[in-house]
């Protein structure tokens, strides 16, 4: 696959962003393969088909939330590293149909003539059946992408934050506080989160917690814990792990949450 001078956005993510170590612990098993001696075992070849399809159905599944992305320049990252998979794995399927007659001229297979694999109802007809649908796919998916998608996918990662994401944990309380309204009291801990801004230098050092009065007159904790944002019910310790485990989720992502798991609480 050929890049452009400029490097390509989902190129550049783990770059431009400090907090990326998800993102090379779900690689780590990928990145075993293709770095350091490269791919060279058909198991090789084979896991990493299956780990792609496997990650592209998780991203369509993710994107069935409202809230599976937060800010235009996510879209932009997201779409880029998609739009690499689908020319790549055109190309891939390319070199697919190709393989199939480097194995006919080592006499694994035979491959009928391609004028005649049409009419031919034997096994190499068939074959030639696949390599033609293999062929025709990956051409398809290879040139499916225009070879200047990154120029409006760039635009689209400068767009105006309407809406910016809170630079660290003490700023994402302090915001659900101010959502939920009189159904919350915040604690602030300790002089660290009293200082004035700038952003803490560790996104999660904030040990304040919130208490909150939602429905039925239960009082709830909620705060961070462990690198997850936690709601504790005061009468019983029930506690509730929420699924938006980032120190800078959207708070208003994070509020919708705390109010359906109270509504919907044991």
């Amino acid at each position: 696959m050929h890049h452009s001078a400029q490097r390509t956005l989902w190129r550049r993510f783990e770059d431009e962003h400090d907090d990326v170590q998800f993102i090379g612990d779900t690689c780590k098993g990928v990145r075993a393969i293709t770095e350091g001696d490269g791919v060279g075992e058909p198991g090789d070849v084979i896991a990493l088909a299956i780990a792609g399809a496997e990650a592209a159905d998780g991203v369509l599944a993710g994107l069935d939330s409202e809230w599976a992305l937060y800010i235009p320049q996510q879209v932009a990252y997201t779409a880029s590293a998609l739009c690499a998979q689908i020319t790549a794995a055109g190309q891939a399927l390319e070199k697919l149909d190709a393989h199939l007659d480097v194995m006919a001229e080592r006499g694994d297979i035979a491959m009928p003539d391609p004028d005649r694999a049409a009419r031919e109802a034997d096994e190499a007809g068939r074959l030639g059946l696949a390599q033609t649908a293999l062929g025709s796919a990956g051409y398809a998916a290879s040139t499916a992408v225009a070879p200047d998608i990154e120029e409006p996918l760039r635009r689209l990662a400068a767009a105006q934050r309407l809406a910016p994401l809170p630079a660290d944990a003490h700023e994402t309380i302090t915001e659900v506080g101010r959502l939920l309204g009189d159904a919350a009291k915040l604690f602030t801990a300790d002089h660290v989160c009293r200082t004035p801004r700038p952003a803490l230098p560790d996104r999660e050092q904030c040990r304040c917690r919130m208490e909150l009065t939602i429905s039925d007159g239960a009082l709830w904790d909620f705060r961070r814990e462990d690198g997850e944002w936690c709601l504790v019910r005061r009468a019983d310790g029930h506690w509730i792990e929420l699924a938006a485990a980032d120190a800078c989720a959207d708070p208003r992502h994070v509020t919708a949450l705390i109010r359906q798991a109270v509504r919907t609480a044991p």
